[in-house]
Parts: structure tokens; C-alpha cells; sequence
């Protein structure tokens, strides 16, 4: 369960590693230049005496010369030249950092930092069944071949046809995705790949370090809303959690129509979409039913918002799981 598996993770010990990591590739880039440009070397060690000297004193309060500052910017300058004239980038040899924000400390004057929410999402989803999930679906492995070629009533594109458009525009999404999220609702009827193709999407910003919460919509209302909101429970794991359905930059709500329809469902699901939206937020919803099935469940009010501002995948044809199991 998602509650307990964030509970289990232990950010401190997560950005530790992080700072061993790039430690480890920091002191391996200075080997290997030391190693081939002996002179970085000796301008290093300048550089640390000189700067040992201006911190003295300055503890000392003593007047500290431009001569000492201008000493190292000029080795500073001198070593950035060296790097780019054997072929490297000319900040090759400063630390690294996986935030830039925080310096991999999860803290950015006195608040924590948003690479902290990545980080919870992606560990989240290491401890998940999701993770072996996006082993097996993700861009590499969706096969178009499973869609039938054959023309289907009521489409002028074949499901093959239609399948390939939607699997373009869902590349295209996860690589436009910093400059032109948006919202995408992809329906059809069972077995057609539209939980295949969110993992995809949601694998690729996992990958590249975008915070993504996938809850079927059991999950959403049942084990998230309904206990932070009806009962009031706080405990900080469901509070994370909640949190993140509103300030996550990928919400992906599977199979909306599964819930148990209440008031509460309706009002929490425009809550959700409605305030996402303001706060430029990305939502993606699968759902096994048709547009008017939807109107009808939840009401004008939110199909309204759904038709305004969600991009519609529409699948169609026969399951392809059926396809998959009798394919030699």
C-alpha cells in the first residue's frame, strides 16, 4: 500500500547517498585530470593555500588584500583554460550536484527543497510493484502489432492507425513535457493498453527526475481523500501523499470509474482537476468508459472541464490481451 511505502523511505539517507555519489564521481574527474594535466594539480593546491590564507584572516579580522582574491581568480581562470585546451568543459572539475537549488541538502533557506518531492516519488516507486510494472511497459516494449489493421466500425482509422498516432503524441509529451505538459484523458473499453501507455509516460519523467503519483482511483478516494478529509487523519505519510495529488507534476488517476460514486467522489474529483489546473499541473486519466458514460457519472461540471482543457486518446478495437495471449 502506497502509505506504507512511503513511510519507509528515509530522505536524509537517500540525499546522503546521493552526495556520496557525486563525491565519488568528483574525486574519480580529478584523478583522471591530475593523472593527464599534472599543471591542474599545482594550480589546486595554489588555489587551497591562498584560499587557507584569506580565511585566516579573515577569522583574524585582519584587512584581506584584493592581491589574495585576485591571485586565485587569475589560477581559477588559468585552470578553466587548461581543461578547455585538452578537450573538456571548463567547469569538468567543480562539484556536482544532482539539485543545483539545494546542493543535494533537501533544504533551501530554511524551506525543503522540490528535489525532495522527486526524490520521495521515485523511491516511492522503487518500493512499489510499479517499478517491476515499468520493466515490462514502457516505450520500448509497446508493440503496435497487437492492433488490428483491419478497418473498425464506426473509425475511419484502423485501431493499428489510431494506436500509433497516440503512442506519437505520448512521445512527444514526455519529451515536450518541461515547456507543454498538459492533460491527457485516454479511454476506451477494457484491454485496449491505456494503463500501458500512462506507465510509459510515467516511466520516462520518473526516469528523468520529474515527481509523478500514480493512484488507481480506489486508491485516490478511498485510501487518500477519504481518510484525510473524512476521518482527519494526519499522519505524515498520508499528509505527503495528499499533498502530492495537488502539488505533483504528473497526477495519473487510473481507471476513474472504478470508485464507489458518492457526492464526496464528484467533489473531490473537480476539486482535484480544478485546482491542478490553476497551478499548471499536469493530471492524466485513464478510464474504461465512453464520453457520455462519463458526463453521466460525473456530471456536466466536471466533463465541462474535462473537454476544455484534457487532450482526449481515444482507443478502440478488440482486446488486445487477447491478441497477446494467442500470438505464437
Amino acid at each position: 500500500m502506497i502509505i506504507k511505502d512511503i513511510e519507509k523511505i528515509d530522505i536524509q539517507a537517500e540525499l546522503s547517498k546521493i552526495r556520496s555519489s557525486n563525491e565519488r564521481e568528483h574525486l574519480s574527474r580529478l584523478s583522471e585530470v591530475y593523472e593527464k594535466i599534472p599543471a591542474i594539480k599545482e594550480i589546486d593546491s595554489s588555489i587551497s593555500s591562498l584560499s587557507i590564507e584569506e580565511a585566516k584572516a579573515r577569522i583574524l579580522k585582519k584587512t584581506v588584500t584584493e592581491d589574495i582574491s585576485d591571485k586565485i581568480n587569475e589560477l581559477s581562470l588559468q585552470k578553466k583554460k587548461l581543461l578547455s585546451a585538452n578537450g573538456y568543459d571548463s567547469d569538468y572539475l567543480e562539484p556536482i550536484y544532482s539539485c543545483k537549488l539545494c546542493k543535494d541538502e533537501g533544504f533551501v533557506n530554511g524551506h525543503i527543497c522540490s528535489c525532495v518531492k522527486n526524490i520521495r516519488a521515485r523511491e516511492l516507486y522503487n518500493r512499489s510493484n510499479l517499478n517491476s510494472v515499468f520493466k515490462r511497459e514502457n516505450f520500448s516494449t509497446f508493440s503496435l502489432d497487437v492492433y488490428s489493421k483491419e478497418k473498425y466500425e464506426g473509425h475511419q482509422a484502423t485501431p493499428y492507425q489510431n494506436a500509433s498516432i497516440i503512442l506519437k503524441r505520448a512521445i512527444n509529451y514526455v519529451k515536450n513535457f518541461d515547456s507543454e505538459h498538459g492533460n491527457i484523458l485516454i479511454y476506451g473499453r477494457t484491454g485496449l493498453g491505456k494503463t500501458f501507455i500512462s506507465n510509459c509516460i510515467a516511466k520516462e519523467l520518473l526516469d528523468n527526475a520529474h515527481s509523478v503519483l500514480y493512484l488507481s482511483a480506489n486508491e485516490l478516494f478511498e485510501q487518500i481523500l477519504s481518510r484525510y478529509i473524512m476521518t482527519k487523519e494526519r499522519s505524515s505519510a498520508l499528509t505527503t501523499i495528499y499533498e502530492y495529488v495537488y502539488d505533483s507534476e504528473l497526477l495519473i488517476i487510473d481507471d476513474l470509474g472504478t470508485e464507489v460514486l458518492s457526492s464526496f467522489v464528484k467533489s473531490q474529483l473537480f476539486e482535484i482537476l480544478n485546482k491542478r489546473m490553476i497551478n499548471d499541473k499536469a493530471t492524466i486519466i485513464t478510464t474504461n468508459l465512453d464520453l457520455a458514460t462519463l458526463e453521466d457519472r460525473y456530471g456536466e461540471r466536471i466533463m465541462s472541464r474535462i473537454a476544455k482543457d484534457y487532450v482526449l486518446y481515444p482507443l478502440y478495437g478488440d482486446d488486445i490481451r487477447y491478441h497477446k495471449t494467442n500470438t505464437p
